[in-house]
């Protein structure tokens, strides 16, 4: 549940994870596929880092996408969270496995850029991010701004690199 997790984990999962259904058209490769947060490239602020976070983008078409994320929390703790919906700028539930609503989350396009927004109902919180994807179709980086409820904010980095080979696994 998201009330388990620091709000710089619950924001490497929604917006890492969203942020790798990156950009799909003619001259960028698809995102479909397996990712892992690169710790050392990535910055947390002043939140402990997860152990490990990985990112599956199932679907990523100029109008959709799906993805899902596990993350291994700094306690060691495992979290898992899925979206999936059009990249219109709509909100989205959110889901953990069994399917309850953790949140909600858009996701729209701007160029070669992925926006998204999350609100968090349970705790008040929300982000605003902007995703890209390299050139060479290999890396992902994640700029998240987080708001707490109280109205601070923060800042957050997430680098993905795509895990060679692997296969993309299903809902």
């Amino acid at each position: 549940m998201l009330k388990n997790l620091s709000t710089a984990t619950i924001l490497v999962v929604v917006l890492n994870a969203s942020l790798a259904m990156a950009q799909t058209n003619a001259s960028k490769p698809s995102a479909v596929g397996t990712w892992k947060l690169d710790l050392k490239q990535s910055t947390f602020g002043s939140e402990a880092p997860p152990k490990s976070v990985t990112l599956t983008i199932i679907k990523d078409t100029p109008d959709a996408g799906a993805w899902r994320v596990d993350v291994v929390d700094d306690k060691g703790q495992s979290h898992s969270y899925s979206w999936s919906g059009p990249t219109d700028g709509t909100m989205q539930d959110l889901k953990t496995p069994d399917g309850q609503v953790a949140g909600k989350e858009s996701v729209k396009r701007d160029g070669d850029t992925l926006i998204r927004h999350g609100e968090n109902p349970k705790d008040g919180s929300s982000f605003d991010a902007r995703s890209t994807l390299s050139a060479d179709g290999k890396t992902i980086t994640d700029v998240v701004t987080e708001k707490s409820k109280d109205g601070k904010t923060s800042k957050t980095t997430g680098v993905f690199h795509r895990v060679a080979g692997a296969k993309p696994a299903g809902k």
